[in-house]
């Protein structure tokens, strides 16, 4: 049943008549799913399905549930999770069979019935939301005793009356895996009408079988004895977000079992210690994995137990985001770390780092006064694989001085990242050395950086280069590249003039945004198999030097964009074997193709915006291999197709060209292959599209038509595409018809945009002129809007 719009491929698509016309007459159908279509109704008929046992309609577009779906009494499955649903109807408590209503995700849903209590075999009910004035109350999850898995309690702020809370009673429901407890962040804390949170918090203990704990938006001063109560056994994460009253951790360092640690958000606290580890403990944290530490202004100190005790024996990987006081994890450390990741941070912070020998991941963002890596971080990060410094405006090179011996240099950093640091010149001061071990290496925004290390051809292990928006970068080292090589790319270097010499054994080179790069290597890379340049006006053109004799190229994609000497390549192209994508934009000194031809396996061929082009390369009519043509704004070409169209076109594009034959005349029904068709403009005085019922293929599946203002009938031209599916028209002013009925029945998808006003308003539901021809029609879009008929 599944139909994609052909140009996002994001949304499934149902027809209407499955759901109103099919659906209804399938009295014994048991399972039912909907998941991930764009509908936006269930209809009312649904209800005539008596023996429906499982209904998802996850990711669909509806809003409410039609009341009468209170007549599937053997529902026992109603999955809701990731739509839109706004409200569910009061009826749904007579759903006395229903064991799972997955209502998760559900970001519209604001609102819970009050006699969701009387489905009393419910298992699955991941969110509850409070209402302050009528609605769901906590006390109605009493009889709710086989609930399982997640439960969401939403807008705790509402509670009123401790005594709900109570009788929730959640310490006796054993089968919970994970809780959820989620407060308004903006709300009144001293409202008259509301139970304190503390009392709150305190009464909705869980069973100690609960494996995931939440908290959001907590405002009490302080948490309960239960969290860190070490008869938790199975409690293995723990999320605590905006409790902007607490000032101290609870001791979860008494959790046997914690793997997973994240604390979001609590500007009050101002000092960790052995309250966030417990007492009588000899390893707190003996299982921690994961910790993270994120928007904790006003945190000062991170102390551990003692001198010679390690507090995580387990833990990973560290995150400390935002915490601008925290100046010193000395006291710390941390045997097993695998990954660091710090961010708006004091220096002072990653300088007290010391230990790392088994860190494999560093990353660092927004670290303050960093002008470079700490000395004594740099030597114990012996096991260190990848580096990532973002926007540290302040760091001027990775390490100090010449102090510590290039060889010692994070001996086994295999990727290293430089992006958004505006100050950054070098690797370090003195002769700059990379890692021994290098293979992915790139500078990304470094409007400072003018060269880079000396050594860079002698790192073998190198195989991918970038630098992009590195304005003063200058060139490459003397001894250029390193051999091995595979890819590198280019962008936005401004002061660049030339490419390294010896790329003889790269497989991807991009080159974009280089006005001032002028000269190629001696050499033309005979690995290549990807090139693409970009806005590079005043690079050479290849000479026929560079393409020693009998050398076979293995070049496969080719994308040229605004380069002006590209006619020296285009004179080789016959030779590249191998090429199988062609692409051209901007190339305005292009005015023909040498007699050559293309290359001999070329299935892809796009030309743009080429304002000299005169003609199509001589012989495309017998290239078999070439299943896909773009044209698009090439005012001088003329008189396409002056010849016989490429015989195995599966797709083909023409867009904005002025001097057109008539369509009658391009043989486009002996392309026996072609199944998407595309053409904008260029008919400006075409009335009807056709009379010929075999002006187009019977392969056809997608057609679009673009920019026709004068047209105001299809003709007959698809009467016979029994295959088409997709439909699209825009830009047809004066078009206030449709094609017949006999295809509006096959297609899958129909968008009309900018077209006759009359057509549109004879589209719409409340109009019967077409609204019943397109109504089986899965996805109708209207002026970009989905259309419901």
């Amino acid at each position: 049943m599944p139909v994609q719009n052909p140009e996002f491929w994001a949304d499934f698509y149902l027809s209407n008549r499955i759901l109103v016309e099919l659906v209804p007459k399938l009295k014994r159908l048991r399972v039912f799913s909907l998941n991930g279509y764009a509908i936006m109704t269930l209809p009312k008929s649904i209800s005539n399905l008596l023996h429906l046992r499982y209904l998802n309609l996850c990711g669909t577009m509806i809003t409410e549930l039609p009341s009468n779906i209170s007549d599937l009494i053997n529902l026992e499955t109603l999955l809701l999770r990731s739509s839109y649903i706004r409200e569910l109807p009061p009826s749904l408590g007579n759903l006395s069979s229903l064991r799972h209503l997955d209502n998760s995700n559900t970001l519209m849903l604001k609102h819970m019935p009050v006699n969701i209590s009387t489905l009393r075999k419910l298992q699955t009910l991941p969110k509850i939301i409070l209402s302050k004035d009528g609605g769901f109350k906590l006390k109605e999850l009493r009889d709710m005793r086989y609930l399982r898995g997640t439960l969401g309690i939403f807008e705790l702020q509402n509670v009123t009356d401790i005594d709900d809370v109570k009788e929730a009673n959640l310490r006796c429901k054993n089968e919970l895996d994970e809780l959820q407890l989620l407060w308004e962040s903006e709300f009144d804390k001293f409202d008259s009408g509301r139970v304190s949170e503390e009392d709150v918090i305190e009464n909705l203990q869980p069973h100690e079988n609960i494996k995931n704990l939440t908290i959001e938006c907590y405002r009490g001063s302080g948490f309960p004895n239960w969290i860190g109560d070490p008869a938790y056994q199975k409690l293995s994460s723990i999320s605590f977000t905006s409790c902007l009253g607490c000032s101290s951790l609870p001791p979860l360092g008494l959790l046997p079992e914690l793997k997973h640690l994240m604390i979001d958000d609590m500007p009050k606290v101002k000092f960790v210690g052995i309250e966030f580890y417990g007492t009588g403990i000899r390893i707190p944290f003996p299982k921690l994995e994961t910790l993270s530490f994120e928007n904790m202004p006003e945190w000062e100190k991170w102390t551990g137990i003692s001198e010679g005790r390690i507090e995580f024996p387990h833990l990973q990987h560290l995150t400390v985001h935002s915490c601008c006081k925290l100046t010193d994890v000395s006291p710390l450390s941390f045997p097993a770390l695998r990954a660091l990741d710090i961010k708006k941070c004091d220096k002072a912070l990653l300088e007290s780092f010391l230990g790392l020998e088994s860190l494999n991941k560093l990353e660092i963002e927004e670290i303050r006064g960093l002008s470079h890596l700490p000395k004594e971080l740099m030597q114990s990060l012996e096991s260190l694989e990848v580096l990532n410094c973002f926007e540290c405006n302040e760091l001027l090179s990775l390490w100090p001085d010449e102090s510590i011996p290039h060889q010692q240099h994070l001996p086994c950093l295999r990727r290293l990242v430089i992006q958004h640091c505006s100050q950054f010149v070098s690797l370090g001061h003195g002769e700059q050395k990379l890692p021994r071990n290098l293979q992915v290496l790139s500078f990304y925004n470094c409007p400072n950086l003018v060269s880079l290390p000396n050594n860079l051809g002698d790192v073998g292990s190198l195989h991918e280069l970038n630098i992009r928006n590195c304005c003063k970068f200058v060139s490459f080292p003397e001894n250029g590249i390193p051999p091995m090589l595979k890819s590198l790319f280019i962008m936005s270097c401004n002061a660049l003039e030339s490419l390294p010499f010896n790329i003889y054994n790269l497989e991807r080179l991009v080159i974009r945004e280089c006005p001032y790069l002028r000269t190629w290597p001696d050499y033309f890379p005979t690995a290549l198999k990807k090139l693409a340049i970009k806005n590079c006006v005043q690079l050479e053109a290849v000479t026929n030097t560079m393409f020693p004799d009998n050398n076979i190229m293995l070049l496969e994609y080719i994308r040229l964009r605004n380069w002006l000497n590209l006619s020296n390549l285009l004179q080789r192209l016959h030779g590249f074997s191998h090429v199988v994508e062609l692409h051209l934009s901007i190339c305005n000194d292009l005015q023909d193709f040498p007699e050559h031809g293309l290359p001999p396996a070329l299935q892809a061929l796009s030309i743009k915006h080429c304002a000299s082009l005169k003609s199509l390369p001589t012989k495309i009519q017998t290239m078999r291999s070439l299943v896909s043509l773009k044209l698009r704004s090439c005012p001088r070409l003329d008189n396409f197709p002056h010849c016989d169209l490429p015989p195995n076109l599966t797709s083909l594009t023409i867009w904005d060209l002025e001097k057109l034959k008539p369509l009658t005349e391009w043989g486009l029904n002996r392309l026996g292959s072609l199944c998407e068709f595309s053409i904008c403009g260029g008919f400006k005085e075409l009335e009807v599209l056709g009379v010929d019922d075999c002006l187009f293929p019977p392969s056809l599946i997608t057609l679009s038509i673009d920019r026709f203002p004068k047209l105001t009938s299809f003709g007959k031209v698809l009467e016979k595409l029994t295959l088409l599916r997709h439909l699209l028209i825009m830009n047809c002013q004066s078009l206030n018809v449709l094609p017949s009925n006999a295809l509006l029945e096959k297609l899958w998808y129909l968008e009309i945009k900018r077209c006759c006003p009359l057509l549109t308003q004879r589209c719409l539901k409340d109009r019967k002129d077409y609204s019943s021809k397109i109504y089986g029609i899965p996805c109708v879009i209207i002026d970009m809007c989905l259309c419901t008929i």
